[in-house]
């Protein structure tokens, strides 16, 4: 039992958000996954989690652990979906007329996979518009909405790139003229003790 505690298991937050949770018993004040972010975590530490309030719901929906023996042994047989990684969710996304296998992972992927397609369909993005309203129907989330939306944000932050490069450009150019001028000699005399004086 001792060295069944000490294995180390690779966790995975496939989500879109952070995900926390703490475990007093073992001195675990926060333990914090970024989004996609992989950890090595004890057997021990995952096991003492499945006794916290929320969270068996935490690993069954957002965490991925890859090792299959113990994934089976603290939170049972999980759907095919629970073990997509990004690539099979790009694929998924892109692949024309897979609406199949599309809809059974809207049935059947944890929530953290669901997060995942959602974000990926509007990075791609997904350009299929009978998975868009299928996506609809069951989460409720409009991605053409959202993709038009990211597509607008990218467009004003590539303008106000071009505007603050051009900005920067025209401030050079009147500091260049400023230093010029300051280092223009300036007369102190009119010069008329040196006028040539026509003779004869």
């Amino acid at each position: 039992m001792f060295a069944e505690n000490k294995r180390m298991c690779l966790v995975t937050n496939r989500s879109a958000s952070r995900v926390c949770y703490a475990i007093p018993e073992l001195g675990i004040k926060l333990r914090d996954f970024q989004p996609n972010e992989t950890k090595k975590i004890s057997y021990e530490e995952l096991e003492a989690l499945t006794y916290i309030p929320g969270g068996l719901k935490i690993m069954r929906d957002y965490l991925q652990i890859a090792e299959i023996k113990t994934r089976e042994q603290l939170i049972g047989n999980v759907e095919p979906e629970y073990n997509m990684n990004e690539a099979q969710v790009k694929n998924l996304i892109l692949t024309p007329g897979n609406y199949d296998e599309w809809l059974d992972c809207l049935d059947f992927a944890p929530e953290g996979v669901i997060d995942m397609i959602k974000n990926l369909s509007v990075k791609l993005p997904l350009t299929d518009t009978v998975k868009m309203q299928q996506f609809k129907e069951k989460t409720g989330i409009d991605i053409a909405k959202h993709i038009q939306i990211h597509q607008e944000e990218i467009a004003e932050q590539a303008a106000e790139a071009a505007k603050t490069e051009q900005q920067g450009r025209q401030r050079r150019t009147r500091q260049t003229a400023a230093a010029e001028e300051s280092t223009a000699p300036v007369r102190r005399t009119d010069g008329s003790k040196y006028k040539v004086i026509k003779q004869g």
